[in-house]
Order: C-alpha cells, then sequence, then structure tokens
C-alpha cells in the first residue's frame, strides 16, 4: 500500500515541477523580444492577437485583448 502512495505522490511532485517550469518558462519569454515566427501569437493562450490590436499597437504586444485586460487585472494591486 505505502508503493503505491509513494509511486502517487512522486508523480504528483513531477507533475507539479513540469508545470512550474512551463510558466518559468512563459514568464522568461516575456521577456524576450518576440520571433518573427510567433508574431501575433499571444503569449498567455497562444491564440491569434486581433489584427486591429496589432495595427494599432504597431505590432508591440505579446496578449490579445482579452488576456491584456485579464493580465492588467491581476497586476493592478501590485503597482
Amino acid at each position: 500500500m505505502n508503493d503505491d502512495i509513494d509511486r502517487a505522490q512522486e508523480q504528483q511532485q513531477r507533475d507539479n515541477d513540469m508545470a512550474l517550469q512551463r510558466v518559468r518558462e512563459r514568464i522568461a519569454a516575456s521577456f524576450q523580444p518576440r520571433d518573427a515566427s510567433v508574431d501575433g501569437t499571444c503569449i498567455d493562450c497562444d491564440d491569434a492577437i486581433e489584427p486591429e490590436r496589432l495595427k494599432v499597437l504597431a505590432g508591440k504586444t505579446s496578449r490579445c485583448a482579452s488576456c491584456a485586460h485579464d493580465h492588467e487585472q491581476r497586476t493592478r494591486g501590485f503597482r
């Protein structure tokens, strides 16, 4: 019985570590210059950024309107 519990806990820890690593990679990528091959792709949801938004912001955005709004709401209290 303990072996099953130990294996389940180890698997949970591996899953948590992988999820944390993916989040760290996305955060690090958000601070790097954008690769031309991914321009127009939201860094949060991986959907296409609205063409109108890219045009208005001269391509200098890494989030779609929805994710940008969510990001603003999350960070508003930390300024």
